[in-house]
């Protein structure tokens, strides 16, 4: 997960360097366009934290629905990782190679370039598709991020059991941060909005079939067992559907209108009651 926020973060200071000489000429659209992008940016991410405080009967069940899914999916985690370290095949080395590639820290690379293409080339539609992409996958890797510290599962690669757990277990080489699959949050977080982008049925195919795929090669290359790429996948795809359906004006929590605004030598809230 740490190698996706630096990315982020090294994309997002590129990209104010730029945008801050830009500035420097007056009444520039691209800078002024980029600062309300930033602002809708923590606008959402305040907007989905808050957002459980506005849960729906239905939406607690879809909660209890993921979270017994995962666990069920435990009693097959041995049995389809010892299924898919049998069949490893030249062949299937070819087909279960896309996490190399997609829900790696170079999605964050993709995400940022459609937003740039749009920003610069002043597409509107092209730079919301970037905007919500990248929105959709640093929070959902966010939250996956803290879900694999907190619950510090360890990887199908450092041993036999399924329900070995060490929470909180700092180390460089993530042996506890099995739970959920990162790749698979990312690859299902940008598929989804990408998937909404266009309404054709063979284009969400795609998507979604690359992210799927994604998590397949996951278990495949022994660094995830299935119920971690079940919670990864439906993470990525639930925070992917609120970006989508996200609406800036509809701010208000508990009788109070909550509006960041952004800089670039500030970042900072305003309240209105």
């Amino acid at each position: 997960m740490i190698k996706y926020f630096s990315l982020l973060a090294l994309l997002l200071l590129v990209n104010t360097n730029n945008i801050t000489a830009q500035l420097e000429k007056p009444n520039n659209s691209i800078g002024k366009t980029f600062l309300g992008d930033m602002e809708h940016f923590f606008d959402l991410g305040i907007g989905l934290a808050k957002s459980p405080f506005s849960f729906s009967t239905n939406d607690w069940y879809t909660v209890g629905i993921v979270a017994g899914g995962t666990a069920s999916l435990f009693i097959i985690d041995k049995n389809v990782r010892t299924f898919s370290q049998n069949n490893q095949t030249d062949i299937n080395d070819k087909i279960f190679n896309l996490d190399r590639f997609y829900g790696s820290p170079y999605t964050g690379l993709f995400t940022a370039s459609i937003y740039g293409y749009g920003l610069f080339t002043k597409n509107k539609k092209i730079r919301k598709l970037g905007l919500q992409a990248t929105e959709a996958l640093f929070y959902s890797t966010l939250i996956t991020g803290i879900l694999k510290v907190s619950l510090g599962r360890r990887r199908p690669n450092a041993g036999e059991s399924h329900l070995v757990f060490q929470p909180f277990q700092f180390i460089s080489n993530n042996t506890y941060q099995s739970l959920p699959s990162g790749h698979t949050t990312a690859a299902f977080a940008v598929s989804t909005v990408m998937a909404n982008h266009i309404d054709n049925l063979y284009w969400k195919i795609f998507w979604y079939g690359s992210a799927g795929m994604v998590g397949l090669s996951r278990i495949y290359h022994n660094q995830h067992w299935t119920s971690d790429v079940f919670l990864g996948a439906a993470i990525g795809y639930f925070v992917g559907s609120f970006v989508i359906n996200f609406d800036k004006e509809n701010t208000e929590y508990f009788g109070i209108k909550v509006n960041p605004y952004f800089t670039f030598n500030t970042i900072g809230v305003t309240l209105r009651f």
